[in-house]
């Protein structure tokens, strides 16, 4: 069977066990807030005059906000060849036998919990000369201060990324003037904008939680340069902690409905108009082999006429990323039967005309995720861990494309405030490196602009809902294994809050496997017989259990009715359709 079968059946069936004999909850009491990393300091820029040829280099004022700097490191990094450190690894040291030209060294030094942090320092040796005019004297850079700011605001959210000023005002030239500067980042998070790099000052604007270093090169009207860097540690702001003990238990009622037409799991499912869709899904699974047989089966429900009918996908397939708009529903690639495994076919339903059409994607996709806003439908990654999205425009009847920062398989697409939310998946770091991923892309539909932000912890296979305000991301499975971590996100303010599944669970939004949403309470179905419920108005958690077991079922919520199709009944395959009520 195909790898990802493999991982869901990690992620998914030894945890059954896990869920039914987990009962201990917990606690947040051991949480730490992030280490800051130190301040380096290494002194001020400094001419001297042959013969005399050494200098003091003083690291002594570098200081750490929260611990101590443990380690300190001197090396040259630009300069004339000859030179001698005394010793390396002291706050204080002399460098000796230096030569005409200008120094620059730089200081490293790392904190007890193992961050570090640069700072450099100038160093010019000048032949001693009674006319000025014989010697043209570099100048001396000064980027400023080394400044540590906190994200107040998820950026992701609010839309107010954080922002600094970078001052190099203070930079001179002994005998001349400064005739150009140039600010660059050498180091730190990719995503950054420098509003005016050949300012003296300048506003760097959308950083992102990291540690930047920024380097300030200045060139004098002699043609000599100077440079020096400071450092911009970006925090993110500390998480609030939910209690998640004590929490109520619920019985919960299954009440039949109806049946599929065939047995089916892993069915996709969505609503549009008055009509809910039951569409492909796996009809046999053998772990290891390619023999699955899929299922082409759409079962339409109408929640008005309570009658069901049936149509056919123009492929057969499961694992379709699916998305409803207005009166529309997408079945966006997945995996068929013929060995290639990921499909580009897109098929679509008109709930008002009853009509079906097709279409392709630029590329084939299983393991993509969709999601809408405006009149704009996307389908992102997939595959092998695509970067690319494909764009139809219902306005326009257009496709366009776009691309992700990170190529992923299972990201998990969410919408709210207009935007798009590209969450988590599994990223591919080089040959035989794979690896969950905390990265979000976020799509502004207003703006027509994308940016990038972070979840709380890398995770794949989880849970992503909007409601209340609020976007929320839960389980999955981590870098570590399994995980039970909630991350619920403020809409207005961008403040977060860490919470706790009563177990570790793994979803597969695809196949159907998603919260939902009932009388201002989201479910999250963590175990066959067993959800938690999140309520809303009052942020407090109940744990429901079912009646029977219910494995690799599909849930959607529809006029504040949940309903449950499919899957495996007590370990056998089901066509069953209830409602869950609790």
């Amino acid at each position: 069977m195909k790898l990802i079968l493999q991982v869901i059946a990690w992620i998914l069936l030894p945890l059954i066990a896990t869920f039914i004999s987990c009962k201990k909850e917990k606690s947040c009491k051991d949480c730490k807030e992030h280490n800051k990393p130190p301040i380096a300091v290494a002194g001020s820029d400094r001419v001297i005059t042959l013969p005399a040829d050494s200098a003091l280099l003083d690291g002594s004022a570098s200081s750490d906000p929260d611990g101590t700097i443990s380690e300190w490191l001197w090396k040259k990094i630009t300069g004339p060849a000859s030179f001698n450190i005394a010793n390396t690894s002291a706050p204080k040291t002399v460098v000796k036998n230096l030569g005409v030209g200008t120094y620059q060294f730089e200081l490293k030094v790392t904190d007890n919990g193992g961050l570090s942090a640069v700072d450099t320092v100038q160093i010019t040796v000048q032949i001693g000369v009674t006319d000025s005019s014989q010697a043209n004297l570099p100048p001396v850079a000064t980027a400023g201060a080394n400044q540590n700011i906190t994200a107040f605001a998820n950026s992701c959210i609010t839309g107010n990324t954080p922002s600094v000023k970078l001052n190099g005002s203070s930079s001179y030239d002994p005998d001349g003037i400064i005739t150009s500067y140039q600010w660059t980042k050498i180091s730190g998070p990719s995503y950054y904008t420098i509003a005016s790099p050949n300012a003296a000052q300048t506003d760097v604007n959308d950083l992102i939680e990291g540690t930047y270093q920024f380097e300030l090169k200045i060139i004098d009207n002699g043609g000599l340069s100077g440079r020096d860097t400071v450092q911009i540690a970006v925090t993110a702001q500390p998480s609030l902690n939910c209690d998640n003990s004590a929490r109520p238990v619920i019985n919960a009622r299954l009440v039949p409905i109806g049946t599929l037409s065939e047995l089916r799991s892993y069915v996709s499912v969505a609503s549009a108009g008055n009509k809910i869709l039951f569409a492909g899904g796996m009809v046999r699974e053998i772990p290891g082999s390619t023999l699955n047989i899929y299922s082409s089966r759409v079962d339409i429900y109408d929640i008005g006429t309570q009658t069901w009918s049936t149509a056919e996908l123009s492929l057969a397939r499961f694992d379709m990323a699916t998305v409803a708009i207005g009166n529309k529903i997408f079945f966006g690639g997945g995996e068929n039967g013929d060995g290639s495994y990921c499909s580009d076919v897109v098929d679509i339903y008109d709930a008002s005309m009853n009509q079906w059409s097709v279409a392709s994607l630029s590329e084939p996709r299983n393991g993509a995720t969709a999601a809408a806003v405006g009149t704009k439908v996307f389908f992102a990654g997939g595959c092998a861990h695509s970067k690319s999205a494909d764009i139809y425009d219902l306005a326009t009847n257009r496709w366009s494309s776009a691309a992700l920062s990170q190529g992923r398989n299972y990201p998990i697409a969410i919408t709210a405030n207009d935007k798009i939310y590209f969450a988590g998946g599994e990223w591919f770091a080089g040959p035989g490196n794979y690896g969950p991923s905390d990265r979000i892309d976020v799509y502004d539909n207003l703006s027509d602009t994308w940016s990038v932000c972070n979840l709380a912890e890398p995770k794949l296979f989880f849970a992503g809902i909007a409601a209340g305000r609020k976007l929320i991301w839960a389980g999955g499975s981590n870098s570590t294994g399994p995980s039970d971590l909630v991350e619920i996100t403020d809409l207005n303010t961008g403040s977060k809050t860490i919470c706790h599944l009563s177990s570790p669970a793994g979803f597969y939004t695809n196949a159907g496997q998603t919260p939902v949403i009932k009388n201002n309470k989201i479910v999250f179905k963590v175990a066959p017989d067993k959800f938690d419920i999140y309520d809303l108005a009052t942020n407090s958690w109940s744990i429901g259990l079912l009646p029977i077991k219910i494995a690799q079922a599909s849930l959607i919520s529809v006029n504040d009715v949940i309903y449950i199709a499919g899957g495996f009944v007590d370990g056998v395959q089901s066509s069953q359709i209830w409602k869950l009520e609790f």
